[in-house]
C-alpha cells in the first residue's frame, strides 16, 4: 500500500516537526518530573522514558497522517528483512573506522574550540549512568532516532530532493538537533552513513545496527580515554588505526558485493 502524504515532511516541515518534538519532550519532561514520587521511575531513567513517550505521541500522529504502519517505516524494501540482516557483519566492521575518523576530528575541533565545563559537565554525567546510559545510548536512542531521521524525514527527502540532498538534509538536521557543535559533527557524519545505508536498503535494520554500535564505541572509547581526574589515559596507536581502517574498507566491499548480488531474484 502507498502511504498518503509521500511528501511529508518537506525541509521546512521537518524543522517543525524537531521544533514540536522538543515541545513535548518539554511538556512530558514536566509529567514524568511531577509523577516520579507515585511512578518509582528513577532519575536515571527519565531521559530514556522522556523519549520514549515524547516519540510515541509525535509518531501516532505523523504515522496516522501518512497512513503508514510501523512495519512499513522500519522496512519498505522488496529484499527481505533476513536479506538485509545479512549486513549486520559489513556494517558492524565498518565502526572501528568510523570511530577513529570521529576522534581525530572531534579532537581537532576541540583544540580550535575547547569545549566549556559545562558541557564537559553534561557529557560526563550522560557517561556516568552506568547500565541507564549504555541502554540509553545503544538501544532506545538509536531506534526513536533512526525512525524520525531516516524512517520519516529522510524517506520523504528522497521523494523530493535528489539523492545527495536529501542524504546531506536529514543528516545536518540529526546533528543540529544535538544543540552542540561539538555533537553536531559527530553525529552528521553518522547520519551520513546511515542515510547511505537507508537509501541503498530501504530499511531502518543497518543504520540502527551502525547507530547502536557507533554509540556504544563511544561510550567505551571514552572510558578508556578518560580516567576520573579527567586526564587522558589512552591513545590507539598507529597499528590500531590502521586496523580500523582495513576493517572499514573490508565492510564497504563486503556490502558492495551483497548489494551487487541482490540483483538475483533468487536472493
Amino acid at each position: 500500500m502507498t502511504p498518503k502524504h509521500e511528501n511529508f515532511p518537506s525541509g521546512l516541515e521537518a524543522c517543525l516537526l524537531l521544533v514540536f518534538l522538543l515541545g513535548i519532550e518539554f511538556m512530558v519532561g514536566l509529567l514524568v518530573q511531577d509523577s516520579s514520587s507515585w511512578t518509582g521511575i528513577s532519575p536515571d531513567e527519565v531521559d530514556a522514558v522522556i523519549m520514549v513517550l515524547s516519540n510515541a505521541v509525535l509518531f501516532t500522529g505523523v504515522l496516522h497522517y501518512k497512513g503508514m504502519s510501523y512495519a512499513e517505516l522500519f522496512h519498505s524494501s522488496a529484499v527481505s528483512r533476513n536479506r538485509t540482516l545479512l549486513l549486520i557483519v559489513p556494517v558492524l566492521l565498518l565502526v572501528p573506522g568510523l570511530e577513529m575518523v570521529l576522534g581525530v576530528l572531534g579532537g581537532w575541533l576541540e583544540a580550535w574550540q575547547p569545549v566549556p565545563d559545562s558541557q564537559q559537565r553534561i557529557f560526563d554525567d550522560m557517561m556516568a549512568n552506568g547500565v541507564h546510559s549504555i541502554i540509553t545510548a545503544c538501544l532506545v536512542a538509536p531506534v526513536l532516532e533512526e525512525m524520525l531521521f531516516r524512517g520519516l524525514i529522510l524517506r520523504s527527502f528522497l521523494q523530493q530532493y535528489s539523492r545527495w540532498v536529501a542524504i546531506l538534509g536529514s543528516a545536518c538536521l540529526f546533528g543540529l538537533a544535538h544543540m552542540n557543535i561539538y555533537q553536531f559533527l559527530c553525529a552528521t557524519i553518522v547520519g551520513v552513513l546511515c542515510a547511505w545505508l537507508y537509501q541503498k536498503t530501504r530499511s531502518l535494520w543497518p543504520g540502527i545496527i551502525l547507530h547502536s554500535a557507533s554509540n556504544g564505541a563511544a561510550i567505551c572509547v571514552y572510558r578508556m580515554t578518560v580516567s576520573k581526574g579527567g586526564n587522558v589515559a589512552w591513545q590507539p596507536t598507529a597499528g590500531a588505526y590502521m586496523a580500523a581502517l582495513l576493517s572499514a574498507a573490508l565492510g564497504i566491499y563486503l556490502l558492495r558485493r551483497l548489494w551487487a548480488s541482490d540483483s538475483d531474484p533468487g536472493l
